[in-house]
């Protein structure tokens, strides 16, 4: 157990998902930076800015013989809400450009998220911002509404796993 990742030991994975270096694509990896600096994180939980590297550690959870009992990803998406809004979405509501980030095969059918949940009995979360823009080039720093929206993605988590 003990050469196990430690996000595979703990009960809770919070994973911060997204570049920095594209605009509102940030707000998952700020979160977990916020919740780091400003919350005193249970033992029961992994707290981890994955970036854009969720998919080796989906995959490392598939095979480990321990594993979180729930994965709660936050991430940026563009689902034509007022920006800087948070909310749920299923796992089927992934939009198609971000479908990729969580699946080792790059096809929905095999997306890792869904097989954790189905056949491993992983309960999985996706805990969304509604971004402002993403940009076409590199630019770090999040837009006003989603930059707002870090404190409050926080606040929510922290209320319902800490």
């Amino acid at each position: 157990m003990e050469q196990l990742p430690v996000y595979c030991q703990k009960k809770i994975l919070i994973a911060g998902c997204g570049n920095k270096l594209f605009g509102d694509d940030g707000f998952g990896p700020e979160v977990v930076e916020y919740l780091t600096k400003n919350y005193s994180i249970p033992d029961n939980i992994c707290l981890l800015d994955v970036g854009t590297g969720i998919r080796n550690i989906l995959f490392t959870i598939s095979l480990s013989e321990a594993r979180p009992e729930i994965i709660v990803v936050i991430d940026a998406v563009d689902k034509g809400r007022k920006p800087g809004e948070i909310f749920d979405i299923s796992l089927d509501e992934i939009p198609k450009e971000k479908t990729d980030d969580f699946s080792i095969h790059q096809v929905p059918s095999s997306n890792l998220l869904k097989e954790l949940q189905d056949l491993c009995s992983v309960k999985v979360r996706i805990m969304a911002c509604q971004i402002k823009s993403i940009p076409e080039a590199m630019q770090s720093g999040l837009s006003k509404p989603v930059k707002k929206a870090v404190r409050l993605m926080a606040k929510k988590i922290a209320e319902e796993y800490f």
